[in-house]
């Protein structure tokens, strides 16, 4: 075999713990991913005489690109390529071979994994499409390419995918565009994608401005490695300061949750964008709380609860890895602003707002001492406009940059040096970059002018880890979200994802069908929320003993374990004041519903007490297959599905959590005693939230839905009260 010349400096595999002679086999259980990400030897199983093609993309790659390990074509049709000593399958690979990318038609995908595994290679790229994507006898293939791998002791990428590039190492272990994109600067930012063509976009077009990579990874069909533990593997890399990822769906959502919450106690903040967020999950929706619960809010909820920022563009992608990569954050929502142009200062501000930072006022001695530096057609007002004049002399520019972050009422600072180009520009990131050093709050520029321009500019202030943006909108939008990723870190800081509960299980099975608003109610009570006094009147019995005791006004509503919804056919009457009248009801209720539902049955009518003031929400649960039990509460009443004003988290969860939740609502006003009403107990709010919680993980294994709506918030010191519920099993 013709090797290559080896590099200066680490080679491939030099650091790996678990690295191995060629022809071991590399074990599943315990085997870092330093192997796949560095390896010292790359074959290509199927390997093309034509570079072009699929199987010879990667060697034209890792050629051109210098890669310093050896490179093994596997195809028993050559005995060369492209100079390259070519074996006819990969047990005569005589060389050290860590990673194999194996391009060759699905049918014979199942025999080269087998050779790997043989050959002692650890993991396995497979390019090749034609399994899981294509129907059910392709999942059944890519299931049984799985069992082959575990068996064979591989770790396996893909199937259908795209590959993998370390760019550092030179490791172009991959096909398509980004086979081309040699020159790509090298940094800390690294990625996992389910989509290869739409990843590697991602990141050509962030390189395009200045970002720097190190570790991508398309995860295609993941029969195997799946994307949440690819981001484990870039968190423990030492070179990686910041993950990004696109996904579609993960199969173990909480495992997602964990590494986020991993990556807040690491340092390396997480960036995903979740593709699919117009697709609905496949669920009962008997429940207002099911009807409401798309599956994007409740990834949402879950980036919320562990820390993952979520991003819905390219742009906004790439601006957050400038901003968070060097790890400097604020310590608060407060916002200080240079401009040299007024057009770019509000723009700046009026995004700024919208996203929630706050253009504190300057502190009295702040503003005297800019106007002492600030010409006088300028402004030092914050948003200050410090005008192009200052660059004049370029001492004043400095001293104002001074002024503004010693302010105590900022957390950070934002310059807006619209297209300034040439020595001025130079001069400018020269002093930016020397108070940018001194500071611990972090320093960011919006800046449109071509770095042709002014690249000895772009230079300084790339090196002195001063984040460039290039419009003062995506600046903005930036740093809000950096203010917010701040806050959210702090706010998990030490509280355990999960707490209270362990990994306890309740029943391994529970009921079936759907239970009727008497026996909901007895799950919600006996889960520690408090539930309206009720009786229960069977059909044609006589209600005058089974009330005896309650308190006039009551409700009337039918019982039927096939009306999830009560008011939509009838079922329901109130402010009943006599028993005159609760005898009209019941018969009232029995002729509408033998309308509104002839084929339903029904056992009787439950008769409660109607309850006092207080405000009208909805609490409650969805099993989702990926996360599992869910909360979800809002504004309830009938009208729940109409106004959506809904949040959710991943069940179980504290009392803080439970505090965002309701923080969240856009009506959370109606809780704070809005236009003088009463102040709501918000305590007794959140301990039902959280008793809520704790009760539908306990309850995970057969509960699939549950409804409290509504559930009364009364005023503060009397707590919550269910007014109906509605439980679904799973599978009902």
């Amino acid at each position: 075999m013709t090797s290559l010349r080896p590099q200066a400096g680490r080679q491939p595999g030099e650091a790996s713990q678990g690295s191995v002679s060629g022809g071991d086999t590399v074990s599943n259980a315990g085997d870092g991913f330093e192997r796949l990400f560095n390896p010292r030897g790359i074959a290509i199983i199927g390997a093309s005489s034509n570079l072009d093609r699929i199987g010879g993309q990667p060697i034209r790659a890792l050629l051109a690109a210098g890669y310093c390990g050896d490179i093994a074509p596997v195809n028993p049709r050559y005995e060369t390529i492209a100079g390259l000593r070519c074996y006819p399958a990969a047990e005569a690979i005589d060389v050290r071979c860590d990673l194999a990318i194996v391009a060759v038609p699905a049918e014979a995908v199942q025999a080269a994994i087998e050779g790997c595994g043989k050959a002692g290679i650890g993991f396995v790229i497979v390019l090749s499409g034609g399994f899981r994507e294509t129907g059910a006898e392709g999942a059944a293939q890519e299931n049984l390419l799985a069992r082959t791998a575990r068996r064979a002791g591989v770790r396996l990428i893909g199937p259908n995918c795209q590959g993998m590039v370390n760019f550092p190492d030179r490791v172009f272990a991959a096909f398509g565009s980004i086979t081309g994109e040699l020159e790509v600067k090298t940094g800390g930012v690294s990625m996992a994608f389910q989509s290869g063509g739409f990843g590697f976009a991602i990141v050509s077009l962030c390189a395009t401005e200045g970002l720097g990579f190190r570790t991508c990874v398309s995860t295609g069909n993941e029969a195997d490695v799946t994307l949440p533990e690819l981001l484990e593997a870039m968190l423990d890399d030492p070179g990686t300061t910041i993950c990004g990822a696109y996904l579609e769906g993960v199969p173990d959502g909480r495992r997602l949750m964990a590494v986020g919450r991993r990556a807040l106690d690491a340092g390396k903040p997480i960036l995903v964008w979740k593709g699919g967020s117009s697709a609905s999950g496949a669920r009962a929706v008997a429940s207002h709380t099911a009807k409401l619960a798309g599956r994007h809010e409740i990834y949402r909820a879950a980036f919320r609860q562990s820390g993952i920022i979520e991003v819905e563009d390219i742009h906004e992608m790439g601006d957050l890895f400038k901003v968070l990569e060097g790890g400097r954050l604020p310590d608060g929502n407060r916002i200080g602003v240079l401009s040299i142009s007024g057009g770019s200062g509000i723009v700046f501000a009026d995004r700024a707002t919208a996203a929630g930072l706050d253009l504190a006022d300057f502190a009295p001695h702040t503003a005297e001492r800019l106007a002492a530096v600030i010409p006088a057609f300028g402004s030092a007002a914050n948003p200050v406009d410090i005008t192009s004049g200052v660059f004049n002399d370029i001492s004043l520019f400095t001293r104002a940059l001074e002024i503004v972050l010693d302010d105590p009422n900022i957390d950070q600072l934002a310059l807006l040096l619209a297209s300034i180009p040439g020595e001025i520009a130079r001069a400018a990131a020269t002093a930016i970059a020397g108070v940018a050093g001194a500071t611990r709050k972090p320093v960011l520029v919006a800046w449109s002018v071509q770095r042709a321009r002014a690249e000895q500019a772009y230079a300084i202030l790339e090196d002195a880890g001063v984040p460039i943006v290039p419009t003062p909108v995506r600046l903005a939008s930036a740093a809000a979200a950096a203010a917010v990723y701040a806050a959210r870190r702090r706010s998990l800081a030490g509280r355990p994802p999960w707490p209270g509960v362990g990994d306890a299980k309740g029943v391994a099975s529970g009921p079936t069908g759907a239970f009727d608003e008497r026996r909901a109610k007895q799950w919600v009570a006996s889960a520690g929320i408090p539930v309206t006094r009720d009786a229960f009147v069977a059909r044609d019995a006589d209600p005058d003993s089974a009330v005896e005791g309650l308190a006039y006004p009551l409700v009337v509503k039918v019982v039927s374990p096939d009306i999830a919804h009560k008011t939509e056919v009838g079922g329901v009457r109130i402010g009943i004041r006599d028993h005159r009248a609760l005898l009209d009801a019941i018969d009232d209720v029995y002729r509408a519903v033998s309308v509104g539902a002839p084929s339903a049955r029904i056992d009787g009518v439950l008769v409660s007490e109607m309850a006092g003031d207080g405000v009208e929400s909805i609490a409650g649960v969805v099993n989702d297959p990926t996360f599992g039990p869910v909360v979800a509460f809002g504004v309830g009443g009938i009208f729940a599905e109409v106004f959506r004003d809904v949040t959710y988290r991943v069940a179980p969860f504290d009392a803080a959590t439970a505090r965002e939740m309701i923080a969240e609502l856009r009506g959370r006003a109606l809780f704070e005693g809005a236009r003088g009403q009463t102040e709501s107990d918000t305590d007794a709010l959140v301990e039902a939230l959280c008793v809520l919680s704790r009760f539908a993980w306990a309850e995970r294994e057969w509960l699939g839905e549950l409804d409290i709506n509504p559930l009364l918030v009364r005023p503060r010191g009397q707590g919550v009260l269910a007014l109906d519920a509605l439980v679904v099993p799973l599978g009902a």
